[in-house]
């Protein structure tokens, strides 16, 4: 697909008690290969969760030429019987800050070994400043933020089609030097007017038949 990636989906799910078998596994890998080469998706990568958090064990980042295609792709690989707990999916779009989209993240590209996501929403009161005190807020955590050239970002937008307005994933190496990044942006002065930033999402790359065999065996 020659166009970049439109949309981004985050979707988490459990292997169902007793399912941890080869036939589940093979379902599994034949479910993301489909979903890899349907019409309009540009990538389907896969992740280790287990451990991790208590409701999930694997999960898939698709990246898709509009929401249709993303559905196609969920659909496919919900049809391998794993049990979706959570779908996070939005829209690349310009930044009425900085007008630049907040991607860095290369789709298709090579990932790094960790996927980190979740979703987050502002504050009424956020909503109520003026134009030129939220960019001014949003330059200073985008400066803080730019030291950390090793993590990779991709920001998207969802406001009004979820239960939350953004999703942001972050691919890094090193997930400590992540949670110092995380920190750091907690002391910037937009903070007070995140409302919400969970649940949060950490997953380990692979290739689907490594990551399908780690967690279903």
């Amino acid at each position: 697909m020659a166009d970049a990636p439109q949309v981004h989906g985050f979707l988490f799910f459990r292997v169902p008690a007793g399912h941890h078998t080869t036939a589940m596994a093979h379902a599994v890998s034949t479910a993301a290969g489909d979903a890899a080469r349907s019409e309009g998706v540009a990538g389907v990568y896969a992740y280790d969760l287990q451990g991790l958090r208590g409701d999930v064990d694997l999960g898939f980042w698709v990246a898709a030429a509009g929401a249709e295609a993303f559905q196609r792709a969920a659909a496919t690989l919900a049809r391998s019987k794993l049990e979706l707990t959570w779908s996070l999916w939005g829209f690349v779009r310009p930044s009425q800050y900085t007008g630049r989209d907040g991607t860095s993240v290369r789709v298709p590209g090579e990932r790094r070994r960790y996927l980190v996501v979740y979703p987050f929403s502002k504050t009424h009161e956020w909503y109520q400043l003026s134009a030129e005190d939220r960019r001014a807020m949003m330059t200073e955590h985008a400066r803080h933020g730019h030291r950390f050239e090793d993590i990779e970002q991709l920001l998207l937008y969802c406001t009004g089609l979820a239960d939350w307005e953004f999703v942001v994933g972050y691919e890094t190496d090193d997930l400590a030097r992540f949670s110092e990044l995380v920190t750091v942006l907690r002391s910037t002065a937009a903070r007070p007017y995140t409302l919400r930033d969970t649940p949060t999402f950490v997953g380990r790359h692979g290739s689907v038949e490594d990551i399908v065999r780690s967690v279903i065996g």
